[in-house]
């Protein structure tokens, strides 16, 4: 399971600040003393979402699939516990996204079938909405990543390569003009896009050191490899020319370990820490209303109405 970074803040409608809120324990309190009837108020699609906070910073996000889930679900209290027990394996990492939730980003990983972290921030934004905090929307950014090419030859191991060149690009040009191709053929062509491609589990990172030496640098629009360094055992896509997603891989096999993975893989991601840094420069001021900020008691929801 893919796991991608996002960073998230909260932005003011009517003053336009963008605060950062650290939200962990603002969730943990609704999940944990939020009111069943609060909990079912979030239909999308024809279904309904549900937010359960599973061990430390890691949340499950599901969308059901089943209106006799929905039924259940509807007149219970909302936990892990109820939820994973309507469902089998299968179903639970079919249905739920992972959440890693810290205090100004999320990791999130969605199986083929649960809602994606679109579909979170339309959560959030609800909830807000439901707890009467008009005035603020929730909003995420992905956290991007490019590397230089110093940093790509400094990889042990580099897999297949792709670039995707402008008909411009001076390699392209020689290409064309070998090919016997003129401008009037051309007149509708708009580029290449070459892939490296390695034998199984081969290294090609010569082959790869002398293309990346000697092709012109002009008209390439995307460049990314699949890379590692010798100690880690999954490559990863790295962008050069172009911007991705920060991210991580997590094996969804083994649901019980997810929590632990999550962590683990965050924690030593080293293309996060510095692209949260470029993230953190973007003008942000610390959140002060405490029409947001009382959430994090949970008093706050025990001693609120029903609707609570």
């Amino acid at each position: 399971m893919k796991v991608n970074y996002f960073g998230y803040y909260f932005h003011n409608l009517q003053t336009d600040d963008r605060c950062t809120f650290d939200m962990r324990r603002m969730l943990t309190n609704y999940c944990s003393n939020g009111s069943s009837h609060l909990k079912n108020q979030f239909p999308y699609q024809d279904e309904k979402l549900y937010l359960l906070h599973q061990v430390g910073d890691v949340f499950l996000f599901l969308q059901t699939r089943s209106q006799e889930i929905i039924r259940k679900v509807d007149t219970n209290t909302v936990s892990v516990d109820e939820i994973a027990s309507m469902l089998g394996d299968d179903e639970r990492l079919g249905f739920a996204s992972y959440m890693i939730i810290k205090e100004d980003y999320i990791g999130f990983g969605s199986t083929l079938l649960a809602p994606r972290v679109d579909v979170f921030a339309h959560y959030m934004n609800k909830l807000l909405e439901l707890l009467g905090v008009t005035n603020w929307t929730f909003l995420h950014k992905p956290i991007l990543k490019q590397i230089t090419k110093k940093e790509a030859l400094s990889m042990d191991f580099i897999g297949a390569s792709t670039m995707v060149l402008d008909k411009n690009n001076g390699f392209a040009q020689e290409f064309l003009a070998v090919l016997g191709a003129n401008g009037d053929s051309t007149a509708d062509f708009d580029g290449f896009e070459i892939t490296l491609k390695p034998k199984p589990r081969q290294n090609i990172k010569p082959l790869f050191e002398q293309v990346i030496n000697n092709i012109p640098e002009d008209g390439i629009r995307r460049m990314v490899i699949k890379a590692r360094q010798e100690a880690a055992s999954q490559l990863t896509d790295l962008y050069l020319v172009g911007q991705s997603v920060v991210y991580d891989n997590i094996d969804k096999s083994k649901e019980s370990t997810i929590p632990r993975q999550l962590e683990d893989k965050h924690s030593s991601n080293i293309y996060l820490t510095q692209c949260l840094t470029e993230f953190r420069n973007g003008g942000f001021s610390q959140m002060v209303d405490h029409s947001i900020i009382r959430f994090n008691n949970a008093d706050t929801w025990s001693n609120s109405p029903r609707s609570l």
